[in-house]
């Protein structure tokens, strides 16, 4: 099934272009038909949009002040929640894009890189050229990187000399529980990548990758660790 088969049976495709944002949501079925993508791909580009809007129409600005500065807060807000799907960003570029065809949003403008993106940036190259990550994953470990890097080092390359094992593990703990196992665990994975690149490169002088505990996930961490007399088979037996 392709989009256009999709669009004309989708239930989420009638409540977006008789809501709010119909006009953004018109534009944007509009491309997808064109470029003949599929219906899973259809599905998950209608949601995310319309997360995208909600999330930005509620945090008070305008649908048409619609940019890539707030397509990377919303990717950076969401992946707290659910890991990253490999096609979300592309997806959106997809939407803007459209959106600019029609006149809907202002052209693009120059993005000024913080001094904090810039040292993702350069740690996603290396992780791109130097360990052979593909895009999706490199984009997924850039977007943890950053959160990391500007929660313990607000002032950039400056603050990297008050690192500690306790900064590390502090962070962990904060936000281990953000979202479920799998993504904890991604995030420990992320931020021992990370600090061990920067020793690597010499921006800390000490090696903390270790520091970042792991996070394990136990099949049976859900089950009661003892039964009550009565629960028991030897307790069963004697009544």
């Amino acid at each position: 099934m392709n989009a256009t088969d999709y669009l004309n049976r989708s239930a989420l495709y009638r409540k977006l272009v008789y809501g709010p944002y119909r006009e953004f949501a018109g534009v944007y079925a509009a491309k997808m038909s064109n470029e003949g993508l599929g219906r899973h791909c259809t599905w998950r580009s209608l949601s995310l949009f319309r997360d995208l809007m909600d999330w930005h129409v509620g945090n008070g600005h305008a649908p048409q002040d619609l940019s890539e500065v707030h397509v990377d807060r919303f990717l950076e807000h969401r992946f707290k929640h659910w890991k990253p799907d490999s096609g979300d960003r592309s997806a959106l570029r997809r939407l803007l894009l459209a959106l600019r065809e029609k006149g809907l949003i202002p052209a693009a403008l120059p993005i000024l890189r913080s001094e904090h993106e810039k040292i993702v940036d350069v740690f996603g190259q290396y992780l791109s050229t130097e360990r052979g990550l593909a895009a999706a994953t490199m984009g997924s470990h850039k977007l943890l990187s950053l959160r990391f890097l500007r929660e313990v080092c607000p002032l950039g390359v400056d603050g990297f000399a008050a690192l500690t094992p306790q900064t590390v593990i502090g962070y962990v703990e904060r936000h281990a529980l953000d979202g479920s196992a799998d993504s904890g665990k991604a995030m420990c994975g992320v931020v021992r990548a990370f600090l061990r690149y920067l020793h690597l490169k010499g921006l800390i002088s000490t090696a903390l990758a270790d520091c970042a505990p792991s996070i394990r996930r136990w099949r049976l961490a859900g089950l009661p660790t003892f039964l009550p007399p009565e629960k028991s088979p030897e307790g069963s037996r004697c009544l």
